[in-house]
């Protein structure tokens, strides 16, 4: 059920008063709570005059966050938020299977206990506001298989996670809401079902990855370390809690951004970074994301991020380009010897098949008002990549080494031209793995009628292919060095066309 205007702005307006008039909040005058839904953004704030550079725009006491601290389930339940490092193994909520901090787990208990009492608690305008069905959120976890199915070949539908997130909720979640159900449900209100109650942790996790914030410490503590050169990114190594900011979550995010969230002991404190004319809307940062992670975790993508957009290598595709018959330099010893050296990769303790490799761009960071002013391009491929593809090219080609008795120098670059040439089939292969081509996603995109959810997965299909294109152009640049060298390992394309010509990459 999507809220008509006038209830919006009406809980809109409930959330600011409730805002304001809590103590030690502030909140600029020339600021305001605006309906973004018309552009797929939800909520915003936009300046209604302008504000000058290093302006405070509105303070959070930590006392209005839900945290740990500040909300009573910790009161009532204490052995439940221990101080404890404990942390959840093998839990994949976010789509990154890693330790899970308990915070994360505290965290949902307290917005479930939150909800679950919502007309009493003293968050409700702020409650309120918040998505609170599946269906107001466009993270990948909520969509379709018909949905996913447009993102082709990307590997983000391989990164959502849910059956791992079904798992943690069943065995940490549920069974400490139905143990203190008394706690957790009001007095004389009906108790959902298991799989009401799982969508409703589901809901809540969403909200958490989307919405929440890792409170650091003071960040004067963070400017007095002066080996503090991480820029824009937290320290996530000192100890932080998770919590809900009222106001700072109403901000939207883009690559490009005009305030800051500071960190301070008794309240947090948005700046501006640079002047804010009138009209223009006040965005964070949520880091250097590609839009397939912005999709993911927050259900949005922006063409801004597309300067940061990755594709995926994976370790089966590296295989089957070294393999295949029609491979460069492919023969019968090339094929032994091949299949002895992956099976040793493969046993090596630390190998990790599903690892693959990230292709990416040297994009920079943004500068110190929040802007990007370097060119976001292709420089390199992974050190990684580059190097186990050089050590196979070497040992698998060392007859015809010996046999053209190349000096040390004429041996290294013979290996390089051949590392070249393995690595533009590895992308000419990975392009081939997507449905529908550059050209043909530039196209669907200027349908006027293409938007929502499929608009989104071609952004971020597309925004792959033109990693992929820029990576085979600049490789395709480098074999001209080599061009004597190369030509002799020249292979039809997977389509079975002629090698492509060094060309520039579709628009």
């Amino acid at each position: 059920m999507v809220e008509s205007t006038v209830d919006f702005e009406v809980l809109s307006a409930s959330f600011l008063n409730w805002f304001n008039a809590q103590p030690g909040t502030t909140f600029h005058s020339s600021l305001k709570l605006v309906d973004l839904r018309a552009r797929n953004a939800g909520r915003g704030i936009i300046a209604t005059a302008d504000i000058p550079a290093d302006t405070d725009l509105f303070t959070i006491p930590r006392s209005v966050i839900i945290s740990e601290e500040t909300s009573e389930l910790a009161t009532k339940l204490p052995g439940l938020f221990s101080k404890s490092e404990e942390v959840m193994d093998e839990v994949d909520l976010d789509g990154q299977p890693a330790e899970l901090p308990k915070s994360w787990l505290n965290l949902i208990l307290i917005l479930l206990y939150e909800s679950f009492h919502q007309n009493t608690s003293k968050w409700s305008p702020y409650l309120s506001i918040l998505p609170q069905r599946p269906s107001s959120f466009d993270t990948l976890m909520f969509w379709s298989n018909e949905e996913l199915y447009e993102l082709q070949a990307s590997a983000m539908p391989s990164k959502i996670g849910k059956d791992s997130a079904d798992r943690m909720f069943r065995e940490r979640i549920m069974p400490v809401v139905k143990q203190h159900a008394d706690v957790f449900y009001p007095t004389g209100s009906s108790q959902p079902s298991n799989e009401e109650l799982l969508e409703r942790c589901h809901v809540i996790g969403s909200l958490i990855m989307s919405y929440a914030f890792d409170l650091q410490p003071d960040d004067d503590e963070a400017d007095e370390d002066e080996e503090n050169d991480d820029g824009w990114i937290e320290d996530h190594s000192k100890p932080s809690t998770m919590g809900m900011v009222p106001m700072a979550d109403m901000l939207n995010a883009d690559a490009e951004f005009n305030a800051h969230l500071s960190h301070g002991d008794d309240s947090l404190t948005m700046t501006s970074l640079r002047e804010i004319k009138a009209g223009e809307e006040i965005l964070n940062y949520y880091g250097p994301l590609p839009n397939g992670e912005l999709l993911r975790r927050y259900g949005y993508t922006s063409p801004k991020h597309s300067r940061y957009d990755v594709v995926e290598i994976s370790w089966d595709l590296l295989k089957k380009v070294l393999s295949d018959p029609g491979a460069p330099f492919h023969s019968k010893s090339w094929s032994e010897r091949l299949d002895k050296l992956m099976d040793e990769i493969e046993r090596d303790d630390e190998f990790d098949p599903d690892g693959g490799f990230v292709i990416e761009r040297d994009a920079g960071d943004p500068n110190e008002q929040g802007l990007c002013t370097t060119e976001s391009r292709f420089t390199k491929f992974p050190d990684e990549l580059v190097a186990i593809i050089t050590d196979l090219v070497a040992k698998l080609s060392k007859d015809q080494i010996k046999q053209k008795k190349l000096s040390d120098e004429s041996e290294s670059t013979f290996i390089k031209s051949r590392t070249l040439v393995v690595l533009s089939q590895i992308l000419r292969h990975r392009l081939e793995q997507y449905p529908t081509s550059l050209e043909q996603d530039v196209v669907l995109l200027r349908e006027p009628m293409m938007k929502g959810r499929l608009r989104m997965a071609i952004d971020v299909r597309l925004g792959e292919k033109k990693v992929l294109e820029e990576a085979l152009t600049w490789t395709e640049g480098k074999m001209q060095k080599y061009k004597g060298l190369t030509e002799e390992a020249s292979v039809p394309a997977p389509d079975g066309s002629p090698p492509r010509k060094k060309q520039r990459m579709g628009r």
